[in-house]
């Protein structure tokens, strides 16, 4: 009888397992979703304020960090004060932003990767390019930690 135990025991043990990596496995798509439609929203968030020319709202959706990241074509920048410090000294909005719908990337809990195409009028000419964003989320809320920008 001990070997049909162990193995009942076995198959018991088996079908626990399997039920806790659904429940897991539930878990992790419903985080995935909550996590990718809540960055999506702090994305539309950016990209209002922008549009605003709403300075102080725009950078409250940046990680305070000196590890934030701003990346270009012909610069990588690291430091929340120092890009606060320059988009607090500059004029520079586009007149007008048209965004393209954005592709969202669950990396991991609490960390979505958003781009989009995009189109600016700026004095009269239009630039066009892709820009990306790196959320995370934070006790403040859902924050960029890595901005990028390239025109075409």
């Amino acid at each position: 009888m001990v070997g049909g135990r162990s193995a009942s025991w076995i198959a018991g043990a088996a079908v626990l397992i399997l039920l806790l990596g659904g429940c897991v496995d539930r878990q992790v798509r419903q985080r995935r979703a909550t996590d990718l439609d809540e960055a999506t929203r702090a994305l539309e968030h950016n990209l209002q304020a922008i549009q605003r020319h709403d300075v102080e709202t725009y950078l409250d959706q940046y990680l305070e960090s000196p590890n934030l990241v701003v990346a270009s074509a012909d610069s990588l920048r690291r430091g929340y004060m120092v890009f606060a410090e320059a988009r607090r000294a500059s004029d520079d909005w586009p007149d007008t932003l048209i965004a393209g719908e954005p592709t969202a990337i669950w990396i991991a809990p609490g960390v979505v990767w958003t781009a989009f195409e995009y189109a600016a009028v700026v004095t009269g000419d239009t630039v066009t390019g892709w820009s990306e964003r790196l959320f995370v989320k934070t006790p403040r809320g859902w924050k960029i930690a890595v901005t990028g920008m390239m025109q075409r």
